[in-house]
């Protein structure tokens, strides 16, 4: 399917309505799963602060290689 391009919001077409009631919460299941696995929130809470922005940035590094590990674990 290609890109389209339209001058105004009124040029495009409606979207097509989920009329199905089980469609639509077998959809909304899978969105809330999908955010619910994407959305871990593992940041530290609370203001750190560091001498350096090199303690600064090694930090970081560890939330993001601690999230990483879990997320190969998963």
């Amino acid at each position: 399917m290609g890109i389209q391009k339209y001058r105004s919001v009124e040029d495009m077409p409606a979207l097509p309505l989920v009329r199905d009631p089980e469609k639509r919460l077998s959809r909304l299941a899978a969105l809330w799963e999908a955010s619910h696995l994407l959305a871990v929130d593992d940041t530290p809470r609370g203001v750190q602060k560091f001498r350096s922005m090199e303690e600064a940035d090694a930090a970081r590094r560890a939330v993001i290689a601690e999230r990483m590990r879990r997320r190969r674990r998963a």
